[in-house]
């Protein structure tokens, strides 16, 4: 009777133990599936924060964020950084000709072909509307010229295919250093290269101007 009741302890303790075993098992399982679920959740959010819906590129909170610690660190290295604007000729047009489904594609090919074309080091970001803009590092604005000089032909012959639609376009380039904006602050970078954008505007669209410093 006694090795009986040993043997009966001995498998309870057995199946007891096998059981906590099973339990654990399933709360670190589901703590790991919450943990996934919640990182998961965050970037979800941090997406919907940092990066424009159409395109995914870096909307504009993201891009002041950027420069203002490549602002930080062009005053701790002493290098000379640019900021390109860009902005699609008479964008209105296509809107009104084809309908805002086409110019979202168009906005979301050329977003496409900008990532494309930049450096790794550099970004480019939906600033809002047509307009994007691109932060160029360790750069001076006479590189960012070329760059964008580039870019502009690039765009320029591109024939843009939205279903049985074909078209072209044009963009208007503003050049600027961010040497303006780490004189006189944060916020001036974009009063700075908005300038030259509205310059290239109304001296004929499609074209590159550059603040000279």
């Amino acid at each position: 009777e006694v090795l009986l009741s040993n043997r009966v302890n001995g498998i309870t303790a057995i199946g007891i133990g096998f059981l906590i075993s099973i339990i654990m098992w399933r709360n670190n399982y589901t703590n790991i599936t919450q943990k996934r679920r919640i990182e998961a959740q965050q970037k979800q959010l941090e997406q919907m924060a940092y990066y424009d819906s159409l395109t995914d590129l870096p909307n504009r909170r993201l891009i002041d964020k950027l420069i203002k610690q490549e602002l930080s660190l062009m005053q701790q290295q002493g290098h000379e950084s640019v900021i390109i604007i860009l902005d699609i000729d008479d964008f209105k047009n296509i809107n009104d000709t084809y309908g805002h489904p086409v110019g979202d594609r168009i906005l979301m090919q050329l977003a496409d072909l900008l990532k494309n074309n930049i450096r790794e080091s550099d970004t480019v970001s939906r600033f809002g509307g047509e307009e994007f803009i691109i932060l160029m590092t360790e750069a001076s604005v006479e590189e960012g010229f070329v760059f964008a000089e580039r870019l502009r032909k690039i765009i320029t012959d591109k024939k843009f295919v939205v279903g049985s639609s074909v078209l072209q376009i044009t963009s208007s380039f503003g050049v600027s250093s961010l040497v303006h904006a780490k004189e006189q602050g944060s916020e001036e970078y974009y009063y700075q290269v908005d300038k030259t954008l509205y310059f290239a505007k109304q001296h004929g669209k499609n074209r590159v101007e550059k603040v000279i410093i």
